[in-house]
Order: C-alpha cells, then sequence, then structure tokens
C-alpha cells in the first residue's frame, strides 16, 4: 500500500551495539504488522550494518523531510539508555576508535555549551541531546518514549539535567524500563509508565529450537571498560564454573562500536581459558541470539544480553551489580529472584553453579508465565502509542489526553 502513514523510529542505530539494533527491528517489524504505518528507521547519520542483520538508517534530517508533508509525524525514540546519553559519546561512536577518547574529553576543552552547538551544526538534530527531542525542536512532530532508560539523571552536570527535563516535559508520552530510572522522573515530576524494554518480543521474531543431543554451554560477555584488570580473576573463575558444570564457555561479542567492543577482553579470556571456552564473536544478531538462547546460563555486563536470555528462559546473572547499574535495576524490576543472580567476580562460580542447579522445570514454567505478561505489557504500551498518536493526528487532543491519564493512573 502507497497510503499508509509513516512513522519514524530514532535511536543510535548507527553504530554496532546489539540492544540499540535491536529496538530498530522490533518497532519495524511491529508498527508495519498489517500494513498499519510505514516506518522510517532514523539515526543521526546514514549507516548501513545489514552484513550484523541490522537495518539501515537514514539520518533524522532527511525522515523529517520525508515526512513533512503529513500532519503530525509520529516521532519513537525506540529503547535503550538514551535519556543520558550525550553528544560526546555520540559523536564518538561514530567517529574512528582513534577518536573516541578525544571526542568524549572534548566538552571539558571546549565548554559543554559550545560542544553542544557544534554537534547540533554536525548532525542537524536541534537538540541539546543527541537522542531526547522534545517537540518544541521539531515543529509537526509528536514525540513519544518506547520504554527507555536514563540511570542518574539527578548526577549530571546541571547544564544537562535541565535539558533532559526541559525535553521530556515537552512530549506526548514516556514509557521507562526500570524503577531507577522512573525514581529520577518523579524526582523531576515528570509523568511516566514503568514498561519492560521491548526487546522482550525479540523470542516472537526469532524463534530458537535447542537440540536434545546437546549438552549446552554457559555464556559470558563482559565489556572492556569492565573487565580492565579483572581478567585473571575473572579466568579463574570461568575455569572453575567450567570444571564444577562440566560446560564449556561461549565468550560472546555483543558490542563492536567504539566505546562497546568485547573483542579484546574476550580474547584474552579465550587464551587463558585454552579448550575450556570458545569464541563467537561474528557480532550478528542472529548469532548472538541463538548463541544466548540455546544456552544453560548468560553471565555478563550486557543489559540486553540479560534480556535475550529472559526472552527465552534462560537464567541470567548480572555481573559487577553495583557498576552496571541499568543491568542490575532491570532484572530486580521485572525477574523473579529464583531465575536471576547477581554476582561480583569472585562470585562468578558459586552463584552461576547454584542458579543452574536450581533452575528446572518448575522454575522455567513460572519465568515464561512471567515473561508472557511482560510481552503483553510492552504490546499494550505500543498499542497506547498508537492510539493516542491517532486520537492526536484526527485532531482529538482531549480524548487523547484522557486516555494518556488512564494508562498512566494504572500504573
Amino acid at each position: 500500500m502507497t497510503d499508509r502513514t509513516s512513522v519514524i523510529v530514532y535511536g543510535a542505530y548507527d553504530r554496532h551495539n546489539y540492544g540499540d539494533l535491536l529496538f530498530a527491528i522490533i518497532l519495524k517489524r511491529y508498527l508495519e504488522a498489517n500494513e498499519r504505518f510505514r516506518v522510517q528507521v532514523a539515526a543521526t547519520k546514514k549507516s548501513n550494518l545489514s552484513r550484523y542483520g541490522a537495518l539501515p538508517t537514514v539520518p533524522l534530517k532527511k525522515a523529517l523531510e520525508a515526512t513533512r508533508s503529513q500532519p503530525k509525524t509520529l516521532l519513537i525514540v525506540a529503547g535503550g539508555e538514551c535519556l543520558t546519553a550525550q553528544w560526546e559519546s555520540i559523536i564518538g561512536y561514530l567517529a574512528p576508535q582513534a577518536l573516541y577518547y578525544p571526542i568524549k574529553a572534548s566538552p571539558y576543552l571546549l565548554g559543554q555549551k559550545l560542544f553542544i552547538r557544534l554537534s547540533r551544526a554536525l548532525t542537524s538534530i536541534p537538540s541539546d541531546l543527541p537522542l531526547v527531542p522534545g517537540e518544541r525542536d521539531f515543529p509537526g512532530l509528536q514525540v513519544m518514549y518506547n520504554s527507555v532508560g536514563g540511570n542518574e539523571i539527578s548526577r549530571k552536570n546541571p547544564l544537562i539535567n535541565a535539558a533532559i527535563a526541559r525535553n521530556l516535559r515537552d512530549c506526548s508520552y514516556i514509557s521507562v524500563r526500570d524503577m531507577e530510572t522512573s525514581a529520577e522522573l518523579d524526582r523531576l515530576g515528570i509523568k511516566h509508565n514503568l514498561v519492560p524494554d521491548s526487546a522482550i518480543l525479540i523470542s516472537d521474531m526469532y524463534p530458537q529450537g535447542s537440540v536434545a543431543s546437546e549438552p549446552g554451554h554457559i555464556v559470558f560477555h563482559i565489556s572492556d571498560h569492565h573487565a580492565k584488570r579483572r581478567i585473571e580473576a575473572i579466568a579463574q573463575q570461568l575455569t572453575e564454573l567450567s570444571m564444577t558444570t562440566g560446560l564449556k564457555i561461549a565468550l560472546l561479542t555483543i558490542g563492536k562500536a567504539p566505546g562497546h567492543s568485547d573483542d579484546d577482553p574476550l580474547d584474552k579470556l579465550q587464551s587463558l581459558l585454552g579448550e575450556r571456552a570458545y569464541r563467537v564473536d561474528s557480532g550478528h544478531i542472529e548469532d548472538i541470539i541463538r548463541c544466548i538462547a540455546t544456552s544453560k546460563l548468560y553471565c555478563g555486563t550486557s543489559l540486553h544480553g540479560a534480556i535475550t536470555a529472559l526472552a527465552y528462559a534462560v537464567p541470567q546473572i548480572a555481573l559487577l551489580p553495583k557498576r552496571v547499574v541499568k543491568l542490575s535495576s532491570f532484572l530486580e524490576t521485572w525477574v523473579p529472584k529464583q531465575s536471576c543472580g547477581f554476582a561480583e567476580v569472585a562470585e562468578i562460580s558459586l552463584t552461576a553453579t547454584a542458579l543452574i542447579a536450581s533452575f528446572g522445570d518448575a522454575q522455567k514454567a513460572e519465568l515464561q508465565t512471567v515473561i508472557e505478561a511482560m510481552k503483553n505489557r510492552v504490546r499494550n504500551n505500543l498499542e497506547h502509542m498508537i492510539a493516542l498518536h491517532q486520537q492526536t493526528a484526527s485532531g482529538d487532543v482531549t480524548q487523547a489526553q484522557k486516555a494518556n491519564d488512564a494508562v498512566l493512573a494504572a500504573q
């Protein structure tokens, strides 16, 4: 059909970070089902990461130009830890690896205000925050946030904190994915809904089957940032875990973008673990999903590694929970205690062994019930955003506001 309404799905889909790449796929498939909408996948720049199973992107400026003739185009910020993302991170991800840290330091050298102005000019995105657009900055758009994250907003410097609050107050609907982010928005007095991360729907879109003859494996992931000065201790724990369980360790690459690359620490672990481990390093979305979905346990620092495990009813361990708050907060918000764990490095083997031993058929059945309830909540949230947009586009603003207030009151 040629008369479908275009929706802009906007986020950090122009660099290789597994979780971000999932959001565009999920929203595009969901919104285009039954030929309801046509989705434009937009990011800060044009990209094509299809070799990793991702969707190509157009610059946000191009998506805005393509939808200019539509009344009240809907722009959905489709997920991720976007509320606290700053320009130096986004620009750094898009630059060559060697420039990542110099760019990260630029706001301190140039001043935050000047760096923001330069970033806006470079990307043609008229917002002080790259992934927190407000409707005043984008005339003709209706902006909504889908199950986003933003821990520690209150710890940002006053300029950034004020920009977050200003832009979030200037949008039509907000849903967040964990209690920590919800508490931050409560402190700012911003209405929002608490909804699971939409990546939980991937098991509907990428069904997996295990082979009965396969013994399974344990998936381990750690980012380069969190691996520093911990590799030898982690290798010792994983060796003990493999010996205790008889399972091999799949060392899984989840991110390849600057600032998200996992290859180096996982390669070092492979050299230390030898035959007790093997690398899964293609970075392809379907390889990552398959590796996690067919495992006995996921242990790592990636939130979307854990959410993928959750989607396929695989138990999860949040590694370094005090440091990776978005991961530990999400599991604490949504996952039954008997289906997940939290471990510092010295606790990996003990925690993982106990969780594998205790996770039986009853626990899996309970987890599957929880997963279905989470999926329904995600679907209801997406349908609510669609209904709000349709009511607003038809001019029934009062009814749209009543519908929004009803959802918020039902939390």
